[in-house]
């Protein structure tokens, strides 16, 4: 009677065990950067990231770098009377982030449809459908698209926007490939936390997705100056007089040196 008391409940607990190992994903992706931390020096120019994970076998990919959506504001400029170049008000782009960097195994549009693209906010079409374009100005109201195409263009030049197809490369295994992407990080965008997502992409479907996060930041004399600038503006001010004078001087005693420009 003790045996079967104490062997019954054993039973119970491997089989529950065994249920719970058996409905685990097999394939789960999983994403990883490396540097987990950019920090922002006197020599900062923009950064390499490594991105790497593993995928079920066969799965298309695309890894997607971004941060928090917010509203970006504008001055838009135009001609005054048709002569002068001025600026004549404001724009507003909505639901917007400041960094969208996507890198792939092919081509966008072949892996997932518009429909798709939109929902996800993925590609242009994704951050077109996304943003709301807010202003007062009667000459760019009603032009909607035409000026979220214009915003996008700002910022594929800034780099701070960027579509990379064929660049994520795998290693294909029977059941889990691996993959690799490595990133030009530009100097352009700003401190703060950045996701990495990857998504497996299966017959025009997203089916799995993981993430991981870096974090941009000021460091050293940099990070200094930050602070002095906002809590104490009036000496970051003398200071940035300071080093303009003995950057002024210098440049003087080089020309002098060199017998002076021509």
């Amino acid at each position: 009677m003790l045996r079967e008391t104490i062997i019954k409940p054993l039973i119970f607990v491997g089989l529950t065990l065994l249920t719970l190992v058996s409905i685990q994903p097999a394939h789960a992706i999983t994403c990883s950067v490396s540097p987990e931390v950019v920090p922002i020096n006197l020599t900062y120019h923009g950064a390499d990231l490594s991105i790497s994970g593993s995928s079920m076998a066969g799965d298309d990919l695309i890894i997607r770098i971004s941060n928090e959506h917010t509203d970006a504001h504008y001055k838009y400029k135009g001609k005054a009377g048709g002569l002068f170049w001025m600026k004549k008000g404001d724009v507003t782009f909505k639901n917007v982030p400041g960094v969208c960097m996507l890198y792939s195994t092919g081509e966008i549009d072949n892996l997932l449809d518009t429909n798709t693209q939109r929902a996800n906010q993925i590609g242009i079409e994704g951050l077109k459908a996304a943003a709301e374009m807010e202003t007062e100005s009667a000459e760019l109201q009603g032009h909607d698209e035409r000026w979220k195409d214009e915003f996008i263009r700002f910022k594929k030049d800034q780099l701070l926007y960027s579509i990379q197809t064929g660049t994520v490369t795998r290693q294909h295994g029977q059941e889990n490939d691996t993959f690799h992407v490595d990133v030009q990080w530009p100097y352009q965008a700003g401190p703060g936390s950045y996701t990495v997502e990857a998504l497996a992409i299966r017959n025009g479907q997203i089916v799995e997705q993981s993430s991981s996060q870096f974090l941009v930041k000021r460091s050293g004399v940099v990070e200094q100056l930050s602070k002095m600038a906002f809590n104490s503006a009036s000496l970051y001010g003398i200071m940035a007089v300071v080093i303009a004078i003995i950057a002024g001087f210098a440049v003087g005693m080089v020309f002098k040196k060199g017998g002076g420009a021509h």
